[in-house]
């Protein structure tokens, strides 16, 4: 099994290298039209939605990228693997619960009246 993560992480890489430059691309064009006033409310409304997928691959293509140099070309390690993944998942896990902050059952802030 351990064979098998060497050519995945390959192909992740790639993967999410692309997504990222994709993404990143089109979330860039839409600030641009939305900070001249271009587009009505649809820049607006992407730069709302692709913000999550965003990190998310920006997110697993630095992971992949950093287990690849780490590596060495040595036999696959779940260890490094994992080292590695937990702080990405935990940084993830933070950016979504800040996202969603607003519907979260947790308590806001009051505003001064």
């Amino acid at each position: 099994m351990g064979a098998t993560i060497l050519p995945m992480s390959l192909f992740l890489q790639r993967l999410t290298g692309t997504l990222f430059s994709l993404l990143a691309g089109s979330y860039f064009l839409g600030y641009l039209l939305l900070r001249n006033s271009i587009g009505g409310v649809w820049p607006g409304w992407w730069m709302q939605v692709a913000d999550l997928p965003l990190a998310l691959v920006g997110i697993l293509y630095g992971g992949t990228s950093f287990y690849r140099t780490v590596h060495h070309g040595e036999k696959a390690s779940w260890v490094k693997l994992i080292i590695i993944a937990i702080p990405l998942i935990a940084i993830f896990a933070a950016l979504v619960i800040l996202n969603f902050w607003t519907i979260l059952p947790v308590p806001q802030a009051s505003h001064p009246s």
